[in-house]
């Protein structure tokens, strides 16, 4: 049975790669184990497992700890939506760029790098034997946690503008040809606008506000959720990286000590756009913290950021940012302008990834409604659910209101 499970993940030519790549020569395989990574849905657009390789290297045994993303087999149609939209190859690219950024901090690392990336199959280091774990989606994230995470970001986008600066591009082509520069997935709205009709249900459902809004709110949200979208394209003549796109706490992993955050590492690369790094901060901030929080802090977030992305750029990349015009006060604007973009990247976001986990499995993971609950009304579970539970009620009350308050009725 192993064997099985084995030879339908990695090939006995991917095994003997990643011995290679992870022991010394020679080294030979005794035996392994493959399960899934959890009991309960961890994503939404693959399958996860964790294997153990068991190896023989020189006299003596060692084991080898990996995480694998694939295509998941039992749920056709998410296979063929995933394929479609080649998320895994878009990953898989983002894991080749890594690799050539050869400056990566070991101690403190701000991602980790893939052993095998394909456009069905992603093998790493499995960062759970190093004590990484990730945060409860369901509850904000403190200040430690935000601080270390937002310095992860920053060098993130440190490392990419140095890349950039060193290939001496500044629309880099072989981005172009691999969807880094539009989004299938979201260029005719078969998402946002069934994500702008959860807000909508929600806020007229449970908001005690609801009697201060617009009769066509609907379709307000509508049409601001694309056009938050459309801001990601076509940013000329200012600072663009790739941005993770995709930061809501599943993505990110932490390392403690005394149970205090020390370190973040970012995973999970498959919405990865090439943009202004505005747009991943403010994102980040308003689907992991409060809006009490952000209020308190944001000025304080903002600053940590740019003084950790200020410090990992090299001469060459300083003077890049200086011929742009792009210091602190420019940066600021960029979050400023990307502002409505974080609030609709939270509302579309958190409505599926805040649910308890048995009811996103029944929700997200069914073959029969996959694609229908993923690009079509999912409402009626959805708005069920923020009945049944409070915490999630709640969470999704805050960022749909702030959303109303900001862009609709713009108070």
């Amino acid at each position: 049975m192993e064997g099985k499970v084995s030879k339908d993940i990695l090939s006995e030519k991917q095994l003997q790669y990643i011995v290679s790549r992870m022991t010394k020569p020679g080294s030979q395989i005794i035996g392994f184990d493959v399960k899934p990574a959890s009991e309960e849905l961890a994503g939404f657009l693959g399958e996860h497992l964790r294997m153990n390789l068991c190896v023989k290297e020189v006299n003596s045994l060692r084991k080898i700890h990996l995480f694998i993303k694939t295509v998941p087999t039992a749920n056709l149609p998410k296979a063929e939506f995933i394929e479609r939209n080649q998320f895994f190859k878009k990953e898989a690219l983002v894991f080749q760029i890594f690799d050539e950024i050869q400056d990566m901090d070991c101690v403190n690392p701000w991602c980790t790098r893939a052993v095998i990336y394909t456009d069905k199959l992603i093998v790493m280091p499995d960062l759970a034997v190093q004590g990484y774990r990730t945060h409860p989606t369901q509850i904000y994230f403190d200040r430690d946690h935000v601080t270390v995470v937002v310095s992860s970001l920053a060098r993130l986008h440190a490392a990419f503008a140095n890349y950039f600066t060193k290939r001496n591009q500044s629309r880099p082509h072989f981005l172009e040809e691999n969807y880094f520069f539009n989004d299938e997935f979201f260029g005719d709205a078969p998402w946002l606008i069934p994500a702008a009709k959860v807000t909508y249900n929600v806020l007229k459902e449970f908001s005690s506000k609801s009697n201060d809004f617009p009769p066509d709110l609907e379709d307000k949200l509508s049409t601001l959720f694309i056009e938050a979208y459309g801001m990601l394209n076509n940013n000329e003549d200012v600072l663009n990286v790739v941005i993770h796109k995709d930061l809501w706490a599943n993505n990110i992993l932490f390392q403690y000590a005394a149970n205090v955050p020390i370190n973040a590492v970012l995973v999970d690369y498959q919405l990865s756009r090439y943009a202004p790094p505005a747009f991943d901060l403010m994102s980040l901030l308003y689907m992991t913290t409060s809006r009490t929080f952000r209020g308190a802090h944001e000025a304080e977030v903002l600053q940590h950021y740019y003084e950790v992305f200020s410090e990992s750029l090299n001469d060459a990349t300083k003077k890049r940012l200086k011929n742009l015009n792009y210091d602190f006060d420019e940066f600021r604007k960029w979050c400023e302008r990307a502002r409505v973009f974080g609030l609709v990247q939270a509302n579309t976001t958190l409505p599926c990834v805040c649910m308890d986990a048995a009811a996103a499995q029944r929700t997200f993971d069914d073959p029969h409604t996959y694609v229908e609950h993923l690009t079509g009304d999912r409402s009626a579970p959805l708005v069920a659910h923020a009945g049944d539970n409070v915490q999630y009620r709640l969470r999704l009350l805050e960022v749909s209101e702030e959303l109303v308050e900001k862009y609709v009725l713009k108070i």
